[in-house]
């Protein structure tokens, strides 16, 4: 199963339902029709939402195979990553309150952040591709810390800018 997903034709399948099926076409129809469009355009976006984030998709694919990615109930996870997330997380703790050299360390700790995310992005298809949904499942897990903690970073990134 591959979980490519074709941007430009995503964006102009999207538009085209859009167009179709946005509410303001029905304003003149009468109560049921304008809801089955309401429902169609909010069921639009959200597939637009998922299959344009890549890390939703992934999550998408797996549960399109049966595998939960269970990010609530399943706390097991490499060693050595979560003991990397807390390194990053002291980093951005023990950062000065402003200044050049917060930002620089900031900006440094953000393209660690993101090629680990390019990294575990990348993987993460191979395995959807070959099959090896437990191993992808795995991925996902730690794509979705490595997006918590950008997020964060970005965090700082806004207070460090004010």
């Amino acid at each position: 199963m591959s979980c490519k997903v074709d941007q430009a034709a995503l964006r102009s399948k999207y538009m085209t339902l859009q167009r179709q099926f946005h509410p303001d076409r029905f304003a003149a129809a009468d109560d049921q029709h304008r809801r089955v469009a309401a429902q169609i355009a909010a069921r639009v976006n959200e597939a637009n939402q998922t299959l344009s984030n890549p890390l939703k998709c992934a999550e998408y694919c797996l549960l399109l195979v049966g595998v939960d990615v269970g990010n609530e109930s399943d706390t097991t996870m490499d060693p050595a990553f979560l003991m990397e997330q807390m390194e990053w997380r002291e980093s951005l703790e023990e950062l000065p309150a402003s200044g050049d050299n917060a930002a620089a360390e900031l900006a440094s700790l953000r393209t660690r952040i993101r090629s680990a995310i390019e990294v575990v992005a990348e993987e993460t298809a191979t395995r959807l591709d070959s099959g090896e949904h437990d191993a992808a499942r795995e991925l996902v897990r730690k794509w979705q810390f490595l997006v918590k903690i950008d997020k964060e970073a970005q965090s700082v990134f806004v207070r460090l800018d004010s």
